[in-house]
């Protein structure tokens, strides 16, 4: 699921997988600030494995040359301080202008800038619609979710821009965890942060959960509710891991 995609696709199992009130798991105190991620991951006790951090707009303009998708993708690489032997990529063709970028800062991170500049072939004029998104990936442990959130925005309003950001962080357990162990997690982890289930899925050993939890503050409205909290197992058999991934509002990254 890249960084484009806001919702998650799931079926309503919240009377299967969590058969008691989100009231009765709840931990009887107040929140007096916002939980990060990182809280969040280390609540669970398991092995922290890597960061992602995605920020993605439209863009003011319908229209971007190839050579202005270039100069802005450019403008990223500088200001996200990138090595300059960064990867360059372009592209033109069947309705898309694309200029992608990819290499690794100082600080060790991974970061992908995709500038795009696409036809709207259901618009009766074939206008275009121009996108920016940019993919912060930090195995460092050196910083943490708040900073680089802070970073992306920052570079957005360098731009004049808005952007939806989402933030990811990915463990793992040794070994591999059955599916009451896995419903066991959630079950805790709903709990402590007093979320309320929204929607969620199991199947063929995935289980994926999504919700709302005061402590985590704003997210997006999917179906009409408010969401900020997704949580996701998966067993890794070439790893002999399980993988749990976290994300607020939502997970933006393939699980």
């Amino acid at each position: 699921m890249g960084y484009k995609k806001v919702l998650l696709s799931a079926i309503i199992i919240c009377l299967t997988l969590f058969p008691v009130s989100v009231q009765g798991w709840a931990v009887q105190e107040s929140f007096q600030e916002l939980v990060s991620i990182e809280q969040v991951l280390d609540f669970v006790g398991c092995n922290r494995e890597y960061l992602n951090a995605s920020g993605w707009c439209m863009l003011n303009k319908d229209y971007m040359s190839l050579s202005d998708l270039k100069s802005l993708a450019r403008k990223a690489a500088d200001f996200f301080d990138l090595k300059q032997s960064y990867d360059f990529f372009s592209s033109q063709g069947n309705g898309i202008k694309q200029v992608s970028i990819r290499g690794v800062n100082k600080g060790g991170q991974v970061i992908s800038i995709v500038c795009q500049s696409i036809q709207a072939l259901a618009d009766k004029n074939q206008g275009y619609e121009s996108y920016i998104a940019v993919d912060i990936v930090d195995s460092t442990h050196k910083v943490n979710s708040r900073a680089v959130k802070a970073l992306l925005k920052e570079f957005f309003d360098t731009i004049g821009m808005n952007p939806t950001i989402t933030v990811t962080l990915v463990g793992s357990f040794k070994g591999r965890l059955e599916p009451s162990d896995m419903q066991s997690i959630c079950r805790s982890l709903f709990g402590w942060l007093r979320a309320r289930v929204v929607e969620g899925l199991y199947e063929e050993g995935l289980m994926s959960i999504s919700g709302y939890s005061p402590a985590l503050g704003k997210g997006i409205v999917s179906g009409g509710r408010p969401v900020n909290l997704q949580v996701a197992l998966r067993y890794n058999s070439y790893k002999g891991r399980t993988y749990i991934w976290v994300g607020t509002p939502i997970i933006s990254i393939e699980y």
